[in-house]
């Protein structure tokens, strides 16, 4: 591999994170929690369900409701994504080097779903349990929604023979990507403790990538690297889940995601490792249930996603191969661990309050990949969440939820310009609302 190849492919993998958006962020591809109740419990509960949407935390939870129901939802997400390049110290810079634009830039997005800042991912699903030991239903929910875009700016540090625009020299520079899984659901009672569940899902994910135009010397396929519009695949993965009631008070849940084996991206071949490939990390999630009294229960879940699956994750900024190469450069991601609880405290018949925490207490980059997530909200770590259900009646409950990660950093050294610092900084609220319905 010459020098210059070797260069492009460090300044190439600074900003190869555009393909995240902060849904997918600090959990990878998941968000924290599926549906209103449970993102109020930080994601906790593979032993513990409240409504249909369990099915996507824990597919055999849906035999422990009482009633049959629907619940249909939303997510509301606003994140603030911010990098600070600061002023290399060294008057000049050796032959090849290539230095961020110094200053405090903020993404913004630039999507039609998105209104002031705001993305909705909306969210669905229903059950009915058939007999004594088995139960049905669908779930419908996304991952996605936000986008990362820095505008277009002068930058006089590019190279002469590009438009000086943007980040990466040609402009704007970001990412759009979505996903939205359909999951039925079947769940059976082995016996008076044990339940067991499966849900085969069908995978739809996009994705649009602008502003890279400035590596296609690095590129296996440089027409097919950046700039491309939207790129649509379908793909496929089974999640399974049991739950055992260890006693009246204690319960444990595990649930086990596979990989979700998507069609490559063709528009995008020339970027993402394994000619377009982008599949989804699989993930095991456990937990325990303790209802300390008929008014409170207690969460708590580990869970570990497996991003050492997938390469366009997984391989280093740095690797040796073309972008697009099944050696090709990632954002270097490990495998991530993540520790979630949860409160639940029904107040009387009507209200009900959650409480939630998470903590990535093992996060998916090291000093060496900082840079690689330029444009990735991969920098979260805390998560505080709160919620409340009011019902009315007997069939109808409305859920709110608020999720907050506090503004959290983490800075790295321009491999082109070792005396520059770069930091990232991350922040994201959301507020759910649900409207659910027995019958």
């Amino acid at each position: 591999m010459t020098r210059k190849t070797k260069i492009m492919n460090l300044v190439f993998g600074c900003q190869l994170l555009a393909v995240s958006i902060a849904s997918q962020a600090g959990l990878g591809s998941y968000l924290n929690g599926a549906g209103a109740t449970n993102r109020a419990l930080s994601g906790a509960g593979v032993a513990f369900a409240e409504d249909s949407m369990v099915i996507a935390t824990n597919p055999a939870g849906i035999l422990d409701l009482e009633k049959d129901g629907w619940v249909l939802g939303s997510i509301f997400l606003s994140a603030g994504q911010t990098a600070y390049a600061k002023e290399p110290t060294a008057s000049s810079q050796p032959n090849g080097a290539f230095v961020f634009a110094p200053g405090q830039r903020r993404a913004e997005p630039d999507v039609p779903a998105e209104i002031d800042g705001i993305f909705p991912v909306p969210f669905g699903a229903i059950h009915r349990q058939i007999d004594e030991r088995n139960a049905i239903g669908l779930a419908v929910y996304g991952n996605g929604g936000i986008n990362i875009n820095y505008k277009s700016f002068d930058n006089p540090n590019c190279p002469g023979n590009t438009p000086q625009q943007g980040y990466l020299c040609f402009g704007d520079t970001g990412s759009d990507i979505a996903q939205i899984f359909i999951a039925p659901t079947w769940s059976h009672q082995l016996n008076k403790r044990l339940r067991i569940g499966i849900s085969p899902e069908l995978i739809y994910q996009t994705i649009e990538v602008n502003g890279f135009q400035l590596f296609s010397p690095a590129s296996a396929a440089p027409d097919k690297l950046s700039n491309n519009g939207h790129s649509q695949s379908f793909g496929y993965g089974i999640k399974t889940g049991a739950t055992l009631a260890i006693n009246d008070q204690l319960t444990a849940g595990l649930t086990l995601q596979s990989k979700g084996y998507m069609q490559k991206h063709q528009e995008y071949r020339g970027l993402l490792a394994e000619q377009g490939a982008l599949d989804i990390a699989p993930y095991l999630q456990y937990g325990l249930a303790w209802q300390a009294n008929p008014s409170l229960t207690l969460l708590a879940d580990y869970q570990r996603i497996y991003f050492s699956k997938v390469k366009a994750y997984a391989n280093s900024g740095s690797a040796p191969g073309r972008y697009g190469d099944d050696n090709g450069p990632g954002f270097g991601w490990s495998d991530l661990s993540v520790l979630k609880l949860g409160l639940h405290y029904r107040v009387d018949e009507k209200i009900t309050l959650r409480f939630g925490y998470s903590d990535v207490h093992k996060k998916p980059l090291n000093q060496q990949e900082i840079i690689n997530n330029l444009i990735s909200t991969a920098v979260f770590d805390e998560r505080y969440n709160v919620g409340i259900s009011w019902s009315p009646n007997t069939i109808d409950t409305i859920d709110l939820s608020f999720n907050y990660v506090p503004k959290q950093e983490i800075s790295g050294n321009n491999p082109l310009a070792s005396d520059q610092q770069i930091t990232l900084s991350n922040k994201l609220a959301s507020i759910d609302i649900a409207w659910r319905k027995a019958f």
